[in-house]
Parts: structure tokens; sequence; C-alpha cells
């Protein structure tokens, strides 16, 4: 969470966090996974043509370069809500960071697959005004997120409303 928390105001902390799911990730995670094996296979069970060996470098580099994007995916891609503010930050070569109020928030949707249904993970995708949504795909427990937040803006519209 470091790059979220290094972006908030002082005084302010995180309330609740959204991670991506290891399932959303699992079959790029096991292609790269048999690329590699399969690299290895050929480079050692091949015969000694210079085709069998550039075929197993090129598998077994592609398989490392998939399985390397998908840990850092899982490792850069965060969610974060705090009392004042919803910050998604994502991104490996070029890290964006979106941040916006939570009274800016006007909807918020969860899109879930057959085997998001099963693994609880999904597509969240949040609105504001008449901005572009923004959305993070692959985020587990995408229904408690969207819970946590509507708590939360709930609770800002009513300080809101006592303030005034």
């Amino acid at each position: 969470m470091r790059r979220v928390e290094s972006t908030l105001p002082p005084g302010e902390r995180v309330v609740y966090e959204g991670h991506l799911s290891m399932w959303a990730m699992g079959p790029w995670l096991t292609l790269g996974i048999v690329m590699m094996v399969w690299g290895v296979l050929v480079g050692c069970l091949g015969d000694a043509a210079f085709s069998a060996g550039f075929l197993a470098v090129f598998l077994f580099g592609g398989g490392l370069l998939m399985f390397g994007v998908v840990i850092a995916l899982l490792l850069t891609t965060q969610l974060a809500l705090t009392r004042r503010r919803l910050i998604a930050t994502f991104g490996i070569f070029r890290p964006r960071s979106v941040m916006f109020d939570l009274g800016e928030v006007r909807r918020v949707h969860v899109r879930q697959g057959p085997m998001g249904g099963i693994f609880d993970y999904g597509t969240l995708v949040i609105g504001r005004g008449s901005a572009p949504a923004l959305r993070i795909a692959g985020i587990e427990k995408p229904f408690t997120f969207r819970e946590r937040l509507a708590r939360l803006r709930d609770a800002l519209a009513l300080q809101m409303k006592m303030a005034a």
C-alpha cells in the first residue's frame, strides 16, 4: 500500500483495501509456467538443431515474461478507501493514480462471470458524474468493496448534512 499511502494528505488513512485476485490471474500464471516447462523440455529433449534451441529459448522467455508481468500486476494494482476518497493505483510501465472524493461517486457496478462468481472476484465499474467510468478487473470480493464504499459515502453525506 506504499503507493496509495504516499498520495494521501496528512492525517488521512486507509480504511479499506481492495486487491487483485490470484484466481483472476490464475490462467495467465498457469500459461506462463506451462510455456517455461515446455521450453525446458524442448531444450533438453529436442534435437541439437538450431531451430529447437531457438524455440526452447523463445518458449521459456515468453513464459517468464508472462509470469513476470502477472506478478508485477498483482503487486502494483491497488484500490483503497479512506473516509473521504477512493484511490486506485495501477500500471507497471506507466504507473497511474486515480483519486476522487466519495461524494463524486454516482454509481458502482460489479460484473462477474461464472468463474468470478465461484471464486469471488469481478470487475468494479465506478462512475462519477459525467467523467468516464473507472474499470478495475479482477478485484477479489467486489461486493464487499461496493458495500464498504456505499457505507462510507452514506456516512460522508450524513456528516455533510449535519454540518450544514
